[in-house]
């Protein structure tokens, strides 16, 4: 199968483009055809480069819709390797972050009032009570549920 062959529309929407951290072999199929039909796009724009600006600030804002329609947020892959990185830090972020990232999940802009929100919790990781940042504020760890 070659990226020609692909419908992206046509693809169930459970289709694994990515498993255990790393790409499907349809996965690479898929992003190479959608790569190259924007660059498809951007060339035959009348201006190739507003239409490539308009491509690179479409990425975030659908990354950003993508993590906000996400039902849990398990530990992924790059943030269990961040931790044993990190070692003993707690690393997790305050309600409404993301938590990889610490981008609000609402997709909003952070102002100079809420980017220190995205710091991560400075205590010891599998610490009891609540979290704290950096900058000594605290907030409430999120509860389990059983």
């Amino acid at each position: 199968m070659t990226t020609t062959d692909i419908d992206l529309d046509t693809l169930p929407s459970d289709t694994l483009v990515a498993e255990c951290g790393r790409i499907t072999p349809i996965g690479k199929l898929v992003i190479a055809k959608l790569a190259k039909e924007l660059a498809d796009i951007c060339s035959q724009a009348d201006d190739p480069q507003a239409a490539l600006q308009v491509v690179l600030e479409a990425i975030p804002k659908h990354m950003a819709e993508i993590a906000s329609r996400r039902a849990s947020v398990d530990p992924s892959p790059l943030r269990t390797a961040l931790t044993s990185l990190v070692g003993s830090q707690c690393l997790e972020r305050r309600p409404g972050r993301d938590p990889l990232t610490g981008d609000r999940v609402d997709g909003q802009p952070d102002t100079d009032d809420t980017w220190p929100d995205r710091l991560l919790c400075t205590q010891q990781h599998g610490h009891s009570g609540n979290h704290r940042d950096a900058l000594g504020r605290s907030w409430q760890g999120a509860e389990v549920s059983a």
